[in-house]
């Protein structure tokens, strides 16, 4: 490693990584970001399956409904005409579709038209002949609002492509304004703890070329769901900003006994490898874990925040020594003393206590341990109860008149006409369904096919399949909507001959709720065992990971206990997600405590050594903490997506909780259980 930081070299390393993020720049805008979440369902899961067969059938579909609020039945006509001609509109089903425009309301049948006019409001389903997340689609929503508004109507617009197209709008718009807030705040806090004024300048270039690198390489991914784009980059300044304190704090220590620059970041690299590594590899395993799940957002959130961590781990290690050997002269002219508090006197009183704080803390992890098991999880990531947002408001208008827009497709195959009718009789008298829309019950079966206008036909009927529209009254997400899903794909395969497909949101729901409930217990047993593996292997000491990891899922398990004391709900991958992250991530700062002990510990003055090692670990400890906690609170006060800002609240409550107990907590267990450990020790030491 001495050669390593030549002159020359470290040219080469500026100029290599500098290519680098250039690159990464280019690159950047051209990774695909994902928005289906139905996407990551197994590949045998009957979503999957049923889309498949829906494309091949009638191509990409979604729909949208407006309502216009006293619209001239002429103009109406006329508005249609002009959706109609947009190229990717399919079809718009309204009330001049089923009854003569001409005619006055108050003279038509009113059972017939209430579907679609109703005291002056007008209900338009507009169909599109691509699905709910394209880009086109979004497009084409655009050129409807601009129609409407050209015809000075009032109205009001809902479906899943609106909320998608909204989520892609946030998105885009949230993550720079994400950093704008969680930036400063982790410079300020960097400032408060750093040995130097120029310490946060060298940490934030080697924060900044990683994070650009990460984002860039992610081009080579198939895809990235819209939830890891959201929080990745701030995650992974957050989580690896430790990898700098570490080489930066020895470089200190080295410099401070007369040593030159280049060889005091050498030997800084070496000293500070194995904490580094250590750091990097718990956050690694952590995020893993995720990989085995069926339900693949474990997958892509697992390998993009992977790939993170790796990515500042590498960069890390080859340019923090080379910013430091540069700007050497500016860091030692800038040292000032540390603003943070006396640790050595909160310890010295904290062991004291020792006995106690054992006991209460797995008192409190028992009790934190059964009310985590009983909240309240949901599945989807659509839970937009915002009530002040614009698509909640339009959807509630609408809701308000003509009811909830919940569309479930039903296929069935063309030898199944019968069976369909039947089928029908049987979904009509549940009830939440609301109406159903398919030949069989809106054409009378002895008409020939070819009497049928052809829009009308090209709708319902596929090369295999025909298409049956049912409209259920229940958008929330419940025990209710899981129970009705199941038995809508109950009586499809008990009632076909040939058996059928069911598509819709509710059914992509209940099937995301099994696939990530199996998933979950897996993963937690997976990741805990994992990093447990790392940690134990770290310090040749299989007591010491019991301690770290029960530690820090007894913060686990409070931080979910809150959102259940508070009467809040949790969206599961977004519990999963933060589990992970936070066993992750914020057992290095137990590690480090156990590390630094174990490496001071004076087998005569236990305590004493306690009272060092928290002198020389807290501010690592609290630096880190409070940068992943701001950086959650960024997501929180920033984001405009229910799911994505539940995750940035664990995560910050997280950070805290692990920190907190790491800080005040950890030490006392240490120090009760030293005689045990310290036997473990002496027996490794032993040669056989």
């Amino acid at each position: 490693m001495k050669t390593l930081f030549t002159k020359r070299r470290r040219l080469f390393i500026i100029v290599f990584l500098s290519i680098l993020t250039i690159v990464s720049i280019v690159l950047a805008p051209l990774v695909v970001v994902n928005y289906d979440m139905s996407a990551y369902l197994p590949t045998d899961s009957n979503t999957k399956l049923s889309i498949e067969v829906m494309q091949d059938e009638f191509g990409n579909v979604s729909m949208v409904q407006m309502m216009t609020v006293d619209l001239d039945l002429l103009d109406a006509a006329n508005m249609v005409d002009e959706m109609k001609e947009i190229e990717v509109v399919r079809s718009v089903l309204w009330l001049g579709a089923i009854a003569d425009i001409t005619t006055p309301v108050e003279s038509m049948e009113q059972s017939l038209i209430r579907d679609f006019y109703q005291d002056g409001k007008m209900l338009f389903t507009i169909e599109f002949a691509d699905d709910d997340y394209s880009l086109i689609v979004g497009d084409a929503i655009d050129e409807i609002k601009n129609i409407a508004t050209h015809y000075e109507t009032e109205y009001y617009l809902r479906g899943s492509a609106l909320g998608n197209k909204n989520t892609r709008d946030l998105v885009n718009g949230e993550m720079l304004m994400i950093f704008l807030i969680a930036l400063p705040a982790a410079i300020a806090i960097l400032f408060l703890v750093s040995t130097s004024w120029f310490e946060p300048v060298i940490i934030l270039i080697n924060l900044g070329v990683a994070i650009v690198i990460n984002l860039g390489t992610n081009v080579f991914l198939p895809s990235v769901s819209y939830i890891t784009m959201s929080i990745a980059s701030i995650l992974q300044l957050a989580m690896s900003l430790d990898y700098s304190l570490f080489i930066v704090h020895r470089y200190y220590e080295i410099r401070d006994t007369g040593e030159e620059p280049v060889p005091a970041a050498t030997q800084a690299t070496k000293d500070a490898f194995r904490s580094v590594t250590a750091s990097s590899l718990t956050t690694i395993f952590g995020f893993l874990s995720l990989v085995i799940m069926r339900y693949k957002i474990g997958l892509d959130v697992g390998l993009s925040l992977t790939k993170a961590i790796a990515i500042s781990y590498l960069v890390t290690l080859i340019f923090i020594p080379v910013l430091l050997i540069v700007f050497d002269k500016k860091l030692l002219k800038h040292k000032h003393k540390i603003l943070l508090p006396n640790f050595a006197k909160i310890t010295s009183r904290l062991n004291k206590g020792r006995i106690f704080i054992t006991a209460l803390i797995f008192l409190i992890g028992g009790l934190a341990f059964y009310l985590q098991s009983k909240t309240t999880y949901f599945y989807s990531d659509t839970q937009n109860k915002d009530e002040t947002s614009v698509i909640y408001q339009h959807d509630a208008a609408i809701t308000d008149v003509f009811g909830p827009f919940e569309p479930i497709i039903i296929l069935y195959q063309h030898e199944d006409v019968e069976d369909a009718l039947l089928l029908a009789d049987q979904l009509n008298a549940i009830p939440e369904v609301i109406s159903i829309q398919s030949l069989v019950t809106s054409v009378d079966p002895a008409i020939p096919e070819e009497m049928i206008p052809l829009d009308a036909l090209t709708q319902f009927k596929g090369d295999r399949y025909y298409r049956m529209i049912v409209l259920i009254n229940l958008s929330e997400e419940s025990e209710r909507s899981y129970a009705l899903s199941a038995e809508m794909i109950r009586l499809t395969q008990e009632t076909l001959t040939h058996g059928g497909y069911v598509i819709g949101a509710p059914i992509a729901v209940t099937e995301i709720k099994e696939a990530v409930t199996i998933d979950g217990i897996i993963v937690q047993l997976v990741s805990a065992i994992a990093v447990g593996l790392v940690i134990g292997f770290i310090l040749k000491n299989p007591i010491q990971p019991l301690i770290l990891v029960l530690l820090i899922e007894i913060s686990i398990w409070i931080n979910i206990s809150i959102t259940y004391l508070s009467g809040g709900a949790i969206a599961y991958i977004g519990y999963l997600v933060v589990s992970s992250l936070q066993l992750g991530a914020t057992i290095d700062y137990a590690v480090l405590v156990s590390s630094r002990y174990q490496e001071l510990r004076d087998p005569a003055n236990p305590k004493g050594s306690m009272v060092e090692t928290m002198e020389k670990s807290a501010p690592a400890i609290i630096t880190s903490a409070a940068v992943l906690a701001v950086a959650g609170i960024a997501v929180v006060l920033v984001s405009s997506l229910d799911i994505v800002k539940e995750i940035g609240l664990l995560i910050a409550r997280g950070a805290l909780l692990s920190g907190v107990l790491t800080l005040f907590v950890l030490p006392a267990l240490l120090l009760t259980f030293d005689k045990v450990i310290e036997k473990y020790n002496k027996k490794r030491k032993i040669k056989p």
